[in-house]
């Protein structure tokens, strides 16, 4: 499964990505740390008690603006990360 979701102003101003709730159901349960793969770094990750993932860790490799388009593949055994 692919999510894809736009950055809204709040997401990237508080470092975080919303999840729907048909996507956030593949995902572990919350608090519990999985890997994402991310312009070739691997990152732990986890889900909140809000159903976000936060991105703040992710940016030392790329600074999230309102407008990016964030997917997620989770499709393989590392799921992965990119934005356009």
């Amino acid at each position: 499964m692919t999510f894809v979701k736009d950055l809204s102003p709040s997401e990237a101003k508080y470092k975080y990505v919303g999840l729907s709730k048909a996507f956030r159901a593949t995902l572990p349960e919350k608090d519990e740390i999985f890997d994402i793969k991310f312009q070739g770094k691997i990152y732990g990750m986890k889900v909140n008690n809000k159903d976000c993932i936060m991105l703040s860790q992710l940016y030392d490799k790329y600074q999230f603006k309102e407008g990016d388009t964030i997917k997620i593949d989770t499709s393989k055994k590392v799921f992965e990360m990119s934005v356009e």
